[in-house]
């Protein structure tokens, strides 16, 4: 490299040369490597200090962080530790200079507050000063930091100010140039992919573009099109000539686009090659179109044959009333042709029927052999249908595994009309008889069927079809593949249900659930934990069983309310206890969580968020839920669980042994109890077999390290068995009743105090 020196003279007369480079500035922008140019710039100001104990560095901000950009007597491993360091107050000499956006001078690190986080790394490579210098760019944005560093204590002259100044600057301008070039690069590359693919897409469009003049002349044309040959068109060529339909329509519609200078659409049809086709066509205006006649408009003309989209509109227009699977008709045509069978009822005061068919256990075959498997069954179900019926009646497919039958006679009298249905639904019955034989296997399949009338002056299609429906799920509760009518009772079941629900919200709006206390206590009698469960005190009715309301409560999404209700009482428990000072370190409360709150995934948000609010320790909670949870979703429930886990809860299996877990393979999991069933308990005194079954999960339960809790212990002889075989804990009515938080407060310090 060629550098001009300029001569100064510093205070005390030694002469020093500061670099003032053209050759720098332009190696800057010539695109070489932007760390190469800064490396010299360093070698540069070094070799003007002419100081061993000088070392130069440069440093880029990206974001909030400084990088590595130049250092060549720097430590390499000092450089690799501070690459990367995030700005701010008290970040060394650069990190603090780049934050603030001032020179920050240190000629004592080892004393300097702003290194008090970074000195051990400077001392322990001999870096005993740092003079830093943010560098800026030419609007005054911050590019960097430039900084001088000295192995012992010193502070810098005038003269080495002005010095860091001039090379601070030239920094700068490289920086700059630098990341100049790069952004020209990179908008070139991206004109560049632009173009490619304008060229591409112009390559392959299918549509035909037409340029036409003032006058409605042809200019030239774009694209390609197999059906309009334009290619070989002169500019003299003129509409009459040009394959684009009526020539008078053409020219106003050209004429308009001139006019209005709004885009036009334009249907029309030609016969190409022997073949029907539809065109449509979009004009547009284009201003400065040629650059010797720049004041003229001219018009585009894009042409688009839609010949398969009028097609497939016209296609779709059928299927509007057709299933695409089944091609039988859907639930539209289904519905419109049951209103006009209502409307002709009521006119002949005649009597109908209507079948809804639902595929027994369809689901288990759809999910495990797949929807092309379930495709097939559905089409030969749609086979047998139709010949059953025939010609007798609708066969409609409404939705997924569910079809419905339409008899298309009326009866005078509804005996007539109910001994139809009768013979039309054992007729189906018998279609399902035989194995449906898909891809050389045999899948047995069975029916639900339920029938409704038609009958009534204000029946509409929506009643028939719900109280159909509702029978089906009676044929369903009985036992599946069989038909039944539709009886006023069971939808009266069904309101009440609908009555619960509501009634719930109004419970819970108004706090009429609580949470009710059940201790648990150890083979001497200790109490080691309690079960909170939820009861509903009705105004009116009492205590109602959370076996009437929880399924209720699960199916229509108001568990979480109510097991916040549960937890919050739990908590309220547990902080009066500890106030008291009637717990001892190991007591925990037991609440019960549903299956379904795993689904919406939302059960950590919920539990920690109450537990936080009072400032409880998760450890004094144990969450009981069911084996059922282990085995639907087994990994992202069990992901759930190590969550909560990893936060201080427990975990016990509620009702262990009447589910489908093995102890086998039940350590996996991470729970830490398991509770056996009542339904155990019962029989521990019939027979060896009874109470072999509970010693035996007893044993395996606690050689796999899990505690265990008998439930559902009502007499004495129970728990004397219990205790012989080392049970963990106990809990039942032969112990104690669930109780409201304050009676169980007074039964707990009756038992401290006995």
């Amino acid at each position: 490299m060629n550098y001009y020196l300029g001569t100064f003279l510093s205070d005390s007369s030694t002469t020093f040369s500061i670099i003032c480079s053209p050759t720098t500035d332009y190696r800057a922008g010539t695109g070489v490597d932007i760390h190469l140019c800064l490396h010299n710039i360093c070698e540069q100001i070094e070799a003007i200090i002419d100081s061993k104990n000088a070392k130069s560095s440069i440093l880029t901000l990206e974001g909030n962080q400084l990088r590595h950009g130049a250092a060549p007597k720097l430590p390499p491993e000092y450089c690799q530790a501070i690459d990367g360091v995030t700005i701010g107050d008290n970040v060394g000499s650069c990190g603090t200079a780049v934050y603030t956006e001032q020179q920050v001078i240190v000629s004592n690190i080892a004393t300097s507050p702003l290194w008090a986080n970074y000195k051990t790394i400077a001392l322990a490579h001999g870096l005993q000063a740092c003079w830093s210098t943010p560098i800026f760019s030419s609007d005054n944005k911050v590019l960097g930091s430039f900084a001088v560093y000295y192995t012992h204590p010193n502070a810098p002259t005038a003269l080495d100010l002005k010095l860091i100044e001039r090379f601070t600057h030239l920094s700068g301008l490289a920086i700059e140039k630098a990341r100049s070039v790069a952004r020209e690069k990179a908008l070139s590359l991206e004109l560049q992919r632009s173009n490619d693919k304008l060229k591409a897409f112009i390559e392959v469009i299918p549509d035909l573009g037409i340029i036409f003049d003032e006058q409605a002349r042809y200019i030239e044309s774009y694209g390609a099109s197999n059906e309009l040959q334009c290619n070989s068109l002169s500019n003299e060529q003129r509409i009459s000539s040009l394959p684009l339909g009526d020539p008078n329509k053409v020219i106003s519609i050209i004429t308009k686009t001139l006019k209005t200078e709004q885009v036009q659409l334009y249907e029309y049809e030609l016969n190409c090659m022997g073949n029907r086709h539809i065109f449509e066509a979009r004009t547009s205006i284009i201003n400065n179109y040629l650059l010797d006649e720049p004041n003229k408009k001219h018009v585009l003309w894009m042409i688009r044959d839609i010949t398969e989209r009028k097609l497939a509109e016209e296609q779709v227009k059928e299927l509007v009333f057709y299933d695409p699977l089944t091609t039988l008709p859907n639930r539209r045509m289904l519905t419109d042709t049951l209103e006009l069978m209502i409307s002709e009822s009521k006119k002949q005061l005649s009597f109908g029927t209507l079948l809804f068919l639902d595929l027994n256990d369809f689901k288990r075959i759809n999910d495990s052999l797949g929807h092309v498997i379930g495709d097939e069954v559905l089409l030969e179900v749609a086979m047998r249908l139709k010949t059953v019926i025939k010609n007798a009646g609708i066969i409609a497919r409404i939705g997924g595994d569910e079809f419905v039958i339409l008899p298309k006679h009326l009866s005078s009298n509804k005996n007539n009309a109910q001994s139809q249905a009768i013979v039309c639904a054992n007729q189906i019955l018998d279609c399902f008889k035989n194995p449906f034989k898909i891809n050389n296997c045999s899948y047995k399949i069975t029916v639900s069927i339920g029938i409704s009338f038609i009958e009534g002056p204000d029946t509409t299609s929506n009643d028939v079809l719900k109280r159909a429906d509702t029978a089906m799920y009676s044929a369903k509760k009985f036992g599946g593949h069989r038909f039944a009518f539709y009886d006023p009772a069971l939808q009266h079941e069904l309101d009440l249900r609908l009555q619960l629900e509501s009634d719930i919200i109004t419970a819970i709006k108004e706090k009429q659930f609580a949470a009710y206390f059940q201790p648990q206590l150890d083979c001497q009698g200790n109490i080691i934990a309690a079960e909170a469960l939820i009861r509903w005190i009705h105004p009116i009715k009492g205590i109602i069983s959370p076996y009437y309301f929880i399924p209720v409560a699960e199916q229509s999404g108001l568990i979480d309310q109510l097991q916040s209700s549960v937890l919050f009482d739990a908590c309220m428990l547990i902080k009066t206890l500890e106030q008291t000072q009637q717990l001892h370190d190991s007591f925990c409360v037991a609440i019960n969580i549903s299956a379904c709150q795993f689904i919406t995934h939302s059960l950590y948000n919920n539990i920690v968020s109450i537990v936080d609010a009072f400032g409880i320790s998760p450890t004094r909670f144990k969450l009981e839920i069911t084996e059922s949870i282990l085995l639907d979703d087994m990994a992202e429930n069990i992901a759930q669980m190590q969550q909560l886990k990893a936060k201080g809860f427990r975990f016990s299996i509620d009702d262990f042994g009447t589910g489908y877990s093995s102890l086998a393979y039940i350590h996996t999991y991470p729970v830490d109890e398991l509770k056996i069933d009542k339904s155990f308990i019962d029989k521990i005194h019939e027979g060896n077999r009874g109470s072999a079954i509970v010693s035996t999960i007893i044993s395996l339960a606690h050689n796999l390290g899990f505690n265990v809790i008998a439930e559902g212990v009502e007499t004495a002889e129970q728990a004397k068995t219990l205790a012989q075989l080392n049970i963990t804990g106990m809990q039942g009515y032969y112990m104690a009743y669930p109780m409201p938080a304050a009676e169980f407060i007074s039964w707990l310090k009756q038992q401290l105090n006995s």
